[in-house]
């Protein structure tokens, strides 16, 4: 998975290469990144949806991957331990094993609010459908939201906007 992330206040974007599972041991990516459990298609260890929310955001997670065979998820903490967002998102990928391993096309979308950062991981299998260009419009695209504390706001344009760009414009 590649990855980029955004750093809300500030306006600056961090790129990364990408990283398939094999590539490094996630020992290596994870020093510090807490083990959180997946839930579903919408994690929310940070507490910032309402339960409507995620069930909102979860039907459109599955609609999405129905139509596409893509798997995208969403991944809130609020706290990232040290590690950057791209380093988080990498660990929650490899961890969580988002997306068809022999396609690599998980997508993982990843909001920590108290650090203000926010990062969208692509799996390489996708990489022509969504660029870091394009994920950074996304994630330039949520900001306002976000910035506003509307979390949900800002998710919905994310998934829908990452929807558009890899073939699923409902």
């Amino acid at each position: 998975m590649r990855f980029a992330a955004f750093v809300w206040p500030l306006a600056i974007l961090l790129v990364a290469g990408g990283c398939k599972a094999a590539s490094a041991p996630e020992s290596a990516i994870c020093v510090g990144v807490p083990n959180i459990a997946l839930e579903g298609r919408v994690t929310d260890a940070a507490n910032i949806l309402s339960a409507e929310v995620e069930q909102q955001l979860s039907e459109r997670l599955a609609a999405y991957q129905k139509r596409t065979a893509h798997q995208m998820v969403i991944a809130t903490t609020s706290a990232l331990n040290g590690a950057d967002a791209m380093e988080f998102a990498t660990c929650l990928g490899r961890r969580w094993a988002i997306g068809d391993a022999k396609r690599d096309d998980g997508i993982l979308i990843l909001v920590a609010p108290n650090e203000r950062q926010s990062s969208v991981a692509v799996g390489y299998g996708l990489e022509k459908a969504l660029t870091d260009v394009e994920a950074k419009a996304v994630i330039e695209d949520m900001i306002p939201s976000f910035q506003k504390s509307d979390y949900a706001g800002g998710l919905k344009i994310g998934v829908d906007a990452i929807a558009v760009q890899t073939g699923d414009p409902k």
